[in-house]
């Protein structure tokens, strides 16, 4: 089994690092994120029943773990972060000037809408999005349209 699962993580690490980057700028928040939700992948593991793809299994987890994460955070007390230059670590994993600027406006997205459009950027079917979100198909149809429409609005004020 935990080989199993070791392998599940490898094919699917890129989706977590992906969701990670998205939520958090910080490269060791980053790093404790996909510990925090690979953790969690673990301790439903067992439970697992491949009645759903395991891609959607994966995000319902992780977004489930990010959710709990900020509910948390916001309680807590604002912490400082250190400076990336600071500790002479790499400044971000995105690679290139357009991605960084739609990174970006999505930063600015509520945490539902990042949860979508990511999931909308992964191609997962609005089906598998409104199982992974628990919505109906057509609200997952109503926010992408909308969530659209604001990131064309953003991507107009950002100098590329």
């Amino acid at each position: 089994m935990q080989q199993e699962f070791v392998q599940l993580i490898a094919q699917h690490q890129k989706l977590i690092h992906s969701l990670c980057s998205l939520y958090y700028r910080l490269p060791e928040d980053r790093k404790d994120l996909f510990q925090e939700i690979v953790l969690q992948l673990w301790k439903s593991y067992p439970s697992f029943n491949h009645e759903s793809k395991v891609s959607t299994w994966i995000y319902r987890v992780a977004l489930n773990t990010v959710f709990a994460r900020i509910r948390k955070e916001k309680a807590q007390p604002e912490r400082v972060p250190f400076s990336e230059r600071e500790f002479q670590l790499p400044s971000s994993e995105v690679d290139n000037e357009l991605t960084q600027a739609l990174y970006q406006a999505i930063s600015q997205l509520s945490d539902v809408d990042k949860a979508i459009i990511m999931l909308y950027l992964d191609e997962h079917s609005y089906k598998e999005m409104a199982a992974i979100l628990a919505m109906s198909r057509t609200n997952v149809s109503t926010k992408i349209n909308r969530i659209k429409t604001r990131l064309g609005q953003l991507l107009k004020k950002e100098p590329l």
